[in-house]
């Protein structure tokens, strides 16, 4: 009867602190990338996607620190939380940040065309993405933004016909002192890939 009393006591003091741990509060970033596509006349072999910062926006700040997480870094497949708890209570719509890092680089992509290597090396101006539907973060409860980037797209439009003839690069070399159109094209569709979602 001691040993049954013991167990009843233990769960019962189980139960008692799991009721008592604090609920999740304030807001938390999902940013993910989505593996390499396999249709496409780009085979892309690697990608380190560097983030250095990443704001949410509301109705009451664009650039509140508290809405503020440190450097995201992803590669093909990548996912990861971003937990602000101490983002402000509001109406959150959007997304703040940028391609960038310490070296000028916020995106390093390996990949083969036409049996050619293609190295591109890129970093973007900031830039938002919005969500189709707000979400409200209420003080003391949780709310979430789902930030998604895809690479399916982006050489769509980037010809590397004329670069492939750079002879004084190894295979094809994009950035912004090689090809540098090129270079604005690739930015230009790595930005556009961005999606948000804003869910409870």
């Amino acid at each position: 009867m001691r040993f049954v009393a013991l167990v009843l006591a233990l769960a019962a003091a189980g139960c008692h602190g799991a009721s008592n741990a604090p609920a999740p509060r304030g807001l938390v970033v999902h940013v993910s990338l989505a593996t390499a596509p396999t249709a496409s006349s780009v085979a892309i072999a690697s990608v380190a996607l560097n983030l250095p910062a990443l704001t949410a926006v509301s109705d009451r700040s664009a650039a509140d620190t508290r809405a503020t997480s440190s450097d995201v870094a992803l590669g093909l497949g990548d996912a990861t939380d971003l937990p602000l708890p101490s983002a402000p209570p509001g109406l959150y719509s959007a997304v703040d940040t940028q391609l960038d890092s310490a070296a000028g680089i916020g995106l390093d992509v390996q990949a083969v065309w036409n049996a050619a290597r293609v190295h591109a090396t890129v970093a973007s101006t900031p830039f938002d993405i919005a969500c189709a539907t707000p979400v409200r973060l209420d003080p003391g409860q949780q709310a979430q933004l789902t930030l998604h980037a895809d690479p399916a797209g982006w050489f769509d439009g980037v010809d590397l016909t004329d670069a492939v003839g750079d002879v004084d690069d190894n295979g094809i070399v994009i950035s912004a002192d090689d090809n540098e159109e090129l270079a604005q094209t690739l930015v230009a569709n790595v930005v556009a890939s961005f999606t948000l979602d804003c869910g409870q």
